[in-house]
């Protein structure tokens, strides 16, 4: 590697970590990047927590079950994931770039009432052991573990959209909801 390159992505590593600032929730609390929260959805001022995702073809239904939040993470940042000399390996790519290279493969529909979000696609035995984010306003959840077991599917309102990212990934955008803390 050119010393020059190097002491640029150097600098620039260094100014990002000493100008970064952990997002803060409604009551001023500072938000960790990577630390467990509720799953919790603002949708004009109704709050639902989610607690389950199934994705389902209608033959099919896989799901994600989990009972202590998953971890967070503040997407109004810039994308360093693509910093050279290796630096770009230590940041992760924000949730509306991975959005944007991923492919769309259905819709997304909520169910509040059993704390539910529903991925319908076409072929859900392909998304077997695969894991899913959720992504909602400036905000997302990485949720723990994988699609697997069945699950019955359930009916539910439209609330977005699910793309496949390129490491298999089910990207889960709620565009008219925001992550309440």
């Amino acid at each position: 590697m050119h010393r020059r390159h190097f002491l640029t992505s150097l600098a620039a590593a260094g100014v990002a970590a000493t100008t970064a600032t952990g997002a803060r929730a409604e009551r001023g609390d500072l938000l960790l990047a990577g630390n467990y929260y509720p799953v919790r959805l603002n949708e004009n001022g109704e709050s639902t927590r989610i607690d389950h995702l199934v994705v389902t073809d209608g033959r099919v239904s896989l799901s994600i079950d989990w009972t202590s939040g998953a971890p967070l993470y503040a997407e109004n940042r810039a994308d360093l994931s693509g910093l050279g000399g290796g630096l770009g390996d230590l940041f992760r790519t924000p949730f509306r770039v991975r959005w944007r290279r991923a492919h769309p493969v259905g819709s997304v529909d909520i169910n509040p009432g059993r704390n539910m979000l529903i991925a319908r696609v076409e072929d859900a035995s392909g998304l077997q052991n695969a894991a899913a984010t959720i992504g909602a306003g400036d905000h997302s959840w990485d949720l723990p573990g994988r699609f697997g077991g069945r699950s019955r599917p359930a009916q539910g309102r439209a609330a977005g959209a699910a793309r496949i990212d390129d490491d298999g990934r089910l990207l889960i955008h709620l565009p008219q909801m925001v992550a309440q803390f």
